[in-house]
């Protein structure tokens, strides 16, 4: 049925573009699906070649109903504008010379079909931001319909997280493939929302954005994610100290008391539950994070320049090879298997070498650091509300990702390149949107 389905959508390529060419207006309401699919991401993606029992960051050549709208988005607007910057700032040239960097690894490699996974997903993945980036082109700067999108994935997660709370489970996962990758898009989309209805004042309007804030919020929080615990307050004060510094105002501070009044209620109710949490983890688990992070450290060290080879830990963190060999519990019989080191800083190291990394982190910072410029120039505009969500969430999930490696898996991966794509466009209108107030198409915003 899922080969059906895809072949289905694939032949809807062509009479999907044909309808878009002729009723324009019809683009906005098909970039939604770059996000609803991701409430069934599993069962509307097919892999090819796929090894489903591989423990590894991709497990096949995946076709995601989300790529096939990219590519239907793409193709359209290059048909009626002529799309050519396919690489259309630093930004996107950061990520160009990160996939550069990953294919040294290829070189020793013991599966480059496991490999061609990885890169695969790393090339349909930029598709997602090329639709994004080229549709706010298109559109001038139409976020709100992206962002009313990402609203119904936090409104049907909660749904199934609230089904699954009392269902009895413990760490609910929603419609997420683990409570962790659930509680980082949650981080993420929720400091989105908050900065959104912290800093526009739209009448009734705000209270969509407020919902949309709880619900992240509260999926997180029972999500007992102990890494997105941590990172979701320093990220939102890092947002909440942003907009008070470019934008500080009375309807601010009474914001503020009302949002910290529900905060003590929710950590009264929920606290036993986290400190359970915290308390009761198995010191295994913290055993096994430290000699997965070591035999990283022994892969790097070992090929510091082309690393392990892209996709290929989970061959290589097994026998015959030694750099997990420092275990004082391993087993070495033909079917044991390790996990993923839970960090994807030092993931890309081993696996890509050195510096693949440092063009990693290059990419983050050069969006984070956007974040910053950003809001100095759009404070006055309605647009403000973006860099400053966007600072604060990038900050929780680059932290959280010292901690876990999900920021690599499909749906993350794919909310990180969206908000990038909102990034890239106000860097390059910034300045017009700064002289204009943000008053076309704009938001209703208080005064700073």
């Amino acid at each position: 049925m899922k080969y059906l389905f895809f072949f289905s959508a694939l032949f809807f390529v062509l009479p999907a573009t044909v309808a878009l060419l002729c009723e324009h207006r019809w683009i906005r309401w098909i970039m939604p699906g770059l996000l609803l699919p991701m409430l069934v991401f599993d069962r509307t993606a097919i892999n090819f070649f796929s090894a489903e029992t591989y423990r590894g960051t991709s497990r096949g050549m995946e076709v995601s109903f989300i790529y096939i709208i990219a590519f239907i988005i793409l193709l359209t607007l290059s048909l009626l504008r002529g799309v050519r910057k396919f690489f259309p700032d630093w930004g996107s040239r950061l990520y160009l010379l990160y996939f550069l960097c990953c294919l040294p690894s290829l070189r020793n490699a013991d599966s480059r079909l496991f490999c061609f996974f990885e890169l695969w997903k790393m090339g349909m993945i930029y598709l997602v931001f090329l639709a994004v980036y080229h549709y706010l082109e298109f559109s001038s700067g139409d976020f709100d319909i992206l962002i009313y999108g990402l609203a119904g994935v936090i409104a049907v997660n909660f749904c199934a997280v609230l089904f699954q709370h009392y269902c009895g489970v413990y760490q609910v996962y929603g419609v997420f493939p683990h409570q962790n990758s659930m509680a980082m898009f949650m981080l993420l989309t929720g400091l989105l929302f908050f900065s959104r209805f912290f800093n526009c004042s739209e009448g009734k309007k705000s209270r969509i954005f407020f919902i949309a804030l709880v619900m992240a919020s509260a999926a997180l929080a029972r999500s007992y994610s102990r890494g997105a615990l941590v990172c979701y307050p320093f990220g939102g004060m890092m947002t909440l100290l942003c907009s008070l510094w470019y934008r500080f105002s009375f309807r601010k501070v009474c914001i503020l008391f009302f949002i910290a009044l529900i905060g003590m209620v929710a950590l009264v109710i929920l606290l036993p539950r986290i400190i359970e949490r915290f308390e009761r983890a198995p010191e295994a688990s913290a055993n096994t994070r430290k000699n997965l992070a070591i035999a990283a450290v022994n892969m790097m060290k070992d090929v510091p320049v082309c690393g392990v080879g892209i996709n290929n830990w989970g061959i290589k963190i097994n026998p015959p090879y030694t750099y997990g060999s420092h275990r004082e519990d391993k087993h070495y019989e033909d079917s044991y298997r390790d996990g993923i080191v839970e960090t994807i800083y030092l993931l890309v190291g081993a696996e890509c070498g050195i510096p693949c990394l440092v063009m990693l982190l290059a990419w983050f910072g050069y969006y984070w650091l956007s974040c910053i410029r950003l809001m100095r120039i759009l404070q006055r505009t309605p647009f403000f509300y973006i860099p400053a969500g966007v600072l604060g969430g990038l900050s929780g999930i680059f932290l959280q990702s010292a901690l876990e490696w999900v920021l690599k898996q499909q749906i993350n991966f794919i909310l990180l390149i969206i908000v990038f794509a909102f990034i890239s466009y106000l860097n390059k209108h910034c300045r017009e949107l700064a002289a204009e107030g943000g008053t076309a198409g704009a938001l209703s915003v208080e005064k700073a």
